[in-house]
């Protein structure tokens, strides 16, 4: 099995080295790629099958059988028949299942609902698997813009050691501003060997999840024009289309035809058999013994210990725990698309706020180092004013990535992450083994 989208890309001359990986790239190769996602295909793909092994019994089962060997025959008297016959049989059996309470349409029908489940399964985990993706690129991102960040910071720093120095050796500054600012310095350059550690473990984590290095990313968009208006309109479009819910109703089907399947033993099994047999030597006399039947046969099994009660009482259990599966489903999705939502509305008044936050502590910067120059204000002023504008913009980066983020988390909540992100479900998932 392999993704569609991704089998694109090489077609598209894509090249990790040398192109830009989109963040629709990544999540095709991503799921592609992964493991969990291979192990649900062939769940899916088995149950499929399981399905095509039940519709058999629609079908006429058809036998040949024979055998040779030697038979000793003796009446009840004593005599003996002939011992030196070799006896040969072979035959023809066909048998068509004419009733069975309804049990292989319900057997059918039941596989069916859970190849069905199954493939919505596996839309789940390829949905969840592009959120994580998505999260990692974005985060790769927003690391190096905290490394580029962290590196301009260390280079403010530097030029303010430079300046002191100068200022110093005219006697305007004093070995404790030189000491200070030595000291920022080295706080600056281990802020940044720290962001410089996480981008590392992003890209290890990303090219473990990916099967691609993250190079030359593409800061994406979501696509907002795909989200819903409001909260009510998330929670009503999720409820109708997140697998999750699906699979849920599809296991509740399967369940409903699992009771149905149980009961057919209430019923009588009616078939319509054909027997042939061509045999020779038979019953110690020499010569063939031909015959054929066509017979109508019935069985209704009257007491068998309990044991079909019994499963009619646990597959009626089963469904009202498939019931109860689906209430939960759909408590664990609302309350995950209301969290997104949320998530959603107050990140885009952080990012606005921390907007105002960089720009004050931009211009109260700028502001300080006027005054330091004119002797208005300390070296300690100036150097808290950079780390106060430093924190700001990595605040303000923080803000924007997740907020980006939490569009996408919206587009999840509605099961809708891998549609809103053009990538579409190879063909073997829409269907099972006929």
């Amino acid at each position: 099995m392999r993704f569609r989208y991704w089998g694109l890309l090489w077609a598209l001359g894509f090249s990790p080295m040398s192109s830009a990986l989109t963040l629709e790239q990544a999540v095709a190769s991503a799921i592609d790629n992964n493991p969990e996602v291979q192990h649900q295909y062939a769940r899916f793909r088995a149950m499929g099958s399981e399905r095509r092994a039940a519709k058999g019994g629609y079908l006429p089962s058809v036998a040949v059988y024979g055998g040779t060997g030697v038979e000793d025959t003796r009446y009840n008297s004593g005599q003996k028949i002939d011992a030196d016959l070799d006896r040969r049989e072979l035959g023809l059996s066909i048998s068509q299942q004419l009733f069975a309470g309804f049990r292989t349409d319900a057997e059918v029908k039941r596989l069916s609902y859970e190849a069905e489940s199954e493939r919505y399964q596996l839309m789940v985990t390829a949905e969840n698997i592009a959120l994580t993706v998505t999260e990692l690129y974005l985060q790769v991102i927003k690391a190096q813009e905290i490394v580029a960040l962290s590196e301009r910071n260390v280079a403010d720093h530097k030029k303010t050691l430079d300046d002191v120095h100068s200022r110093m050796s005219k006697g305007l500054s004093s070995r404790s501003d030189y000491a200070q600012i030595s000291a920022r310095l080295a706080t600056a350059r281990a802020s940044l060997a720290s962001a410089q550690n996480n981008l590392a473990d992003l890209r290890a984590r990303f090219l473990s999840q990916v099967n691609l290095p993250p190079y030359n990313l593409n800061t994406p968009n979501a696509d907002v024009a795909m989200l819903p208006a409001n909260v009510s309109e998330l929670i009503t479009k999720a409820r109708d289309q997140h697998p999750s819910i699906l699979e849920a109703k599809a296991d509740i089907k399967a369940a409903k035809q699992e009771f149905r399947g149980a009961k057919s033993k209430h019923y009588p099994e009616v078939t319509l058999d054909f027997v042939a047999n061509k045999n020779d030597n038979i019953g110690g006399f020499e010569g063939p013994d031909e015959d054929a039947r066509l017979m109508l046969n019935f069985r209704y099994e009257l007491y068998n210990g309990g044991s079909d009660h019994a499963r009619v009482k646990a597959s009626g259990w089963r469904y009202q725990e498939a019931l109860s599966l689906q209430k939960r489903t759909i408590i664990q999705v609302e309350e995950g698309a209301k969290l997104s939502w949320n998530a959603r509305y107050f990140l885009e008044q952080q990012q606005s706020l921390y907007k105002e936050n960089v720009d004050a502590a931009t211009e109260a910067t700028l502001g300080y180092k006027e005054q330091f120059n004119l002797g208005r204000r300390s070296l300690l002023d100036v150097l808290d004013s950079k780390i106060e504008l430093f924190l700001a913009r990595r605040n303000y980066i923080n803000a924007e990535y997740d907020a980006r983020l939490a569009d996408y988390r919206v587009h999840n909540a509605m099961g809708t992450l891998l549609y809103a992100l053009r990538v579409d479900y190879p063909e073997e998932w829409k269907t099972e083994d006929n």
